[in-house]
């Protein structure tokens, strides 16, 4: 059977520029290619775990225009369970501006609009969806009470929750062990820690996922390093496991796929170190197309991709 992921979050539409370089304060840069994609790092994760294989839930917000009834159905289209999701009269959606360069790094902004009427009491009308998870999935693009209410019923049916702590900017959610799976990338491994992270650094890397294990009480923390891999702590190992080899254009949807497929392999019954792998080569295939969903890879590719790999 399919592992069953709930994933609560945010939904966006991106508004993208591909430009041939990142401008410096006060630059202009021309000649830049613009396209609008569905994005939103809740949304993203869910249709990463759907098309990694897994039985997927959606708890969101929408806003109330025509563009909002379209996202639903592409959700729907990846066979996500979108009885969770709102349209929201009168309030837009949220959105974010994405502009990435021919390397694939990017600037990214976020307007959460209609994200923060995913309340508490929203979260508490979907118990019985939280009660009857494999894997829960967070992040931090709707409130901060509802995540922490997400915590407080995960706790209470001893379900597993994977938080993905992105965008680090607000601090004030404090990871401890209602959290199974901490999934950071250094900045915000260096915004909960209090030190800075090179990614390249992979041995201090793997002491400051520990150090996040330890202190949080998590079952294991992943610390994702962009093109230099990823390390993993749980109680029976702390190692690295390196990038795949490929041709970045842009990585928007990286770390969303990395989560998505990870709560999907997991819940499978795969060991961490496994389970990682399989999120790396998921998460390698998307940084390899542009857009955000429009890159997450399917199962058939990510199974296709491991065994030439």
């Amino acid at each position: 059977m399919k592992p069953k992921i709930t994933v609560i979050g945010s939904a966006n539409i991106d508004f993208v520029m591909q430009v041939g370089h990142l401008p410096a304060k006060g630059e202009t840069v021309v000649d830049g290619r613009f396209f609008q994609a569905f994005g939103g790092k809740g949304a993203n994760q869910a249709v990463a775990a759907a098309r990694a294989g897994g039985a997927v839930c959606f708890v969101a917000a929408l806003g109330g225009d025509l563009l909002a009834r379209t996202y639903l159905d592409n959700l729907r289209k990846d066979g996500i369970d979108t009885e969770q999701v709102t349209l929201e009269p009168g309030i837009a959606g949220g959105s974010a501006l994405v502009m990435f360069d021919q390397q694939g790094d990017n600037y990214l902004t976020v307007a959460p609009g209609s994200n923060y009427r995913v309340t508490p009491e929203r979260v508490h009308a979907a118990e019985d969806l939280i009660a009857s998870s494999d894997w829960i999935i967070l992040q931090q693009e709707i409130p901060l009470e509802s995540n922490r209410a997400v915590l407080e019923l995960a706790a209470k049916h001893g379900r597993p929750v994977m938080l993905n702590y992105a965008p680090a900017h607000d601090l004030r959610l404090k990871p401890d062990a209602s959290v199974h799976g901490l999934i950071v990338n250094e900045h915000e491994a260096a915004s909960l820690s209090g030190r800075s992270l090179a990614a390249e650094n992979q041995v201090e890397a793997a002491r400051m996922a520990t150090a996040l294990r330890e202190k949080g009480g998590h079952r294991f923390v992943v610390l994702t390093l962009g093109k230099a891999g990823s390390v993993f702590a749980d109680a029976f190992d702390t190692r690295a496991v390196p990038a795949f080899p490929v041709n970045a254009v842009d990585t928007t949807a990286a770390g969303d796929t990395f989560c998505g497929s990870l709560a999907v392999s997991l819940g499978e019954g795969r060991p961490l170190p496994e389970a990682v792998r399989f999120a790396s080569a998921a998460s390698a295939l998307s940084v390899t197309k542009v857009g955000a969903q429009s890159s997450i890879p399917t199962r058939s590719d990510i199974d296709a991709f491991l065994l030439l790999h």
